[in-house]
């Protein structure tokens, strides 16, 4: 019996959904772009800005946590990329600053937004605050970054901008071994961690979730050399009961056959339903041939010279329950949009990990997520814009005018009112029956209107009356969408 409580419920998948009964579709939502939210032009970041990841402070503000790439001289004078880690900041996910942290030299000066020292290789760095309840509170956050062949390592902060990046050596901290920083090794992971790796405490599970990258060539799940034309990248996961010991990363499972090329996972717990993973994974897609799209595509002569000129990126929309298997979009919900010079390349379409809530910009209307995603060519300024998207607004139950219908698998709840979120049209709307297993049942007149937490008023009878009991929900729809229900 699914036993709801009184969580919030996204139509993302087919949990609580009667499918046989259902005749609404589900339908997956495109974020709608909006307008620049940062130009990567300092110094320091001339090169490549990838792998975004958001993080909420204690005091509502934001920081932005990415990769940055520039040529430049290392000690012993030699010039190569420089990859640092850098943070930008906002206090309302729309106006984003470069702050002077003074932390790191970098050409000669400390005025710069990098947080990492100045000569370290990062490939990447995901930077989570740490919610289990017996985190010391000098490691709250944790940053994680991988490479290739090597493993994924971590370093601890109390306040999310000094990472102890030099961890003293193992025998100083017997009782405390990630301080030596490697948490894991590819060798016996299997894994090549050369991407955003995310990692999470589950508190429904009570364990450390961590998702990092693996590649698989046919049914052959550990290659020994990923590096061949028909090695697929993945998406694998890991658990940790104490973040120091994990388990074997295995492949994450979809509902469907497709087996293409997954980069950056972007995947976090959805804050207003946190028992469900959402993620918007970066789809590689190489073309084996040059066909006569690429040369009306813009700067073709510059494609052709280009290393994965023929590759393009987009990206898709995917949730799980149980952080394993995994219900997605397949058709894209980022894709790189009107041709200009800097998109429909490889490299394109990496969302942030992460989402704000930004307040409606209409007075009284509600509020809805930002979501971010960054559009560059290498050796190009990173435009990074913000995308809106409805609040719980991944994907619904959509009905045309004809009246369509949504009816639950039985379920348990608790509470005395249904709450939803959903919009119609003028002519249309929903009617809400809720039917105990002994045939009592309550219905409500038509529901119009646009909320994202709307009350049901029922007619002939009250919700908690129906609290604690086994329980189906019908909704009769009319142009209407529903995106989550919520029992209070």
């Amino acid at each position: 019996m699914i036993n709801i409580g009184n969580r919030r419920e996204l139509f993302v998948d087919d949990y609580l959904v009667d499918t046989e009964k259902t005749t609404a579709p589900k339908v997956y939502c495109k974020p709608v772009k909006r307008e620049r939210a940062f130009i990567h032009d300092r110094a320091w970041e001339d090169r490549i800005n990838v792998y975004h990841n958001v993080l909420r402070m204690p005091d509502g503000t934001y920081r932005m946590f990415y990769k940055a790439v520039h040529y430049g001289p290392k000690p012993d004078g030699t010039w190569c990329g420089l990859n640092h880690i850098c943070v930008i900041e906002s206090k309302d996910g729309i106006h984003w600053t470069s702050p002077d942290m003074e932390l790191t030299n970098c050409k000669g000066s400390k005025k710069n937004n990098i947080i990492s020292n100045e000569f370290d290789y990062y490939d990447n760095m995901f930077v989570f605050e740490d919610k289990n309840p017996d985190c010391p509170e000098n490691e709250r956050y944790k940053a994680v970054y991988g490479e290739w062949g090597t493993g994924l390592y971590s370093y601890t902060s109390e306040d999310g901008l000094n990472f102890n990046w030099h961890p003293k050596p193992r025998e100083e901290f017997k009782d405390k071994p990630w301080l030596e920083a490697k948490i894991m090794d590819s060798k016996e992971m299997g894994c090549y961690f050369d991407s955003l790796n995310t990692i999470y405490y589950d508190e429904n599970k009570g364990k450390y979730i961590a998702f990092v990258r693996g590649f698989h060539v046919g049914d052959d799940m550990f290659p020994p050399d990923p590096d061949v034309p028909d090695a697929i990248r993945d998406i694998r996961i890991s658990e940790s009961e104490d973040y120091i010991h994990w388990s074997h990363p295995k492949m994450i499972r979809f509902d469907d056959s497709y087996d293409y090329q997954l980069y950056a996972n972007a995947i976090t717990p959805y804050y207003r339903a946190p028992h469900i993973y959402v993620g918007t994974p970066t789809r590689y897609v190489a073309r084996e041939e040059w066909n006569d799209s690429f040369d009306k595509l813009p700067v073709p002569e510059e494609r052709r010279s280009r290393g994965r000129g023929q590759s393009i990126t987009d990206a898709i929309f995917m949730s799980s329950r149980d952080a394993e298997h995994w219900t997605r979009s397949n058709e894209a919900i980022f894709t790189p949009g009107p041709e200009h010079m800097r998109n429909w390349v490889y490299g394109d379409c990496y969302p942030c990990v992460g989402f704000v809530e930004t307040p409606g910009e209409i007075e009284g209307s509600d509020p809805y997520l930002s979501l971010y995603c960054k559009e560059d060519v290498e050796g190009c300024q990173t435009v990074l814009y913000r995308y809106s998207l409805r609040m719980d607004g991944f994907a619904c139950r959509r009905a045309t005018l004809e009246p369509q219908y949504l009816v639950t698998k039985p379920f348990v709840f608790e509470g005395s009112e249904l709450e939803i979120n959903f919009e119609t049209s003028a002519l249309g709307y929903m009617k809400f029956t809720l039917e105990a297993q002994d045939g009592s049942a309550i219905h409500s007149s038509q529901v119009f209107g646009d909320k994202i937490d709307r009350i049901v008023g029922f007619d002939d009878g009250c919700v908690a009356d129906f609290a604690g009991k086994t329980v189906t929900l019908k909704v009769e729809m009319s142009d209407a969408s529903l995106y989550a229900i919520k029992f209070n």
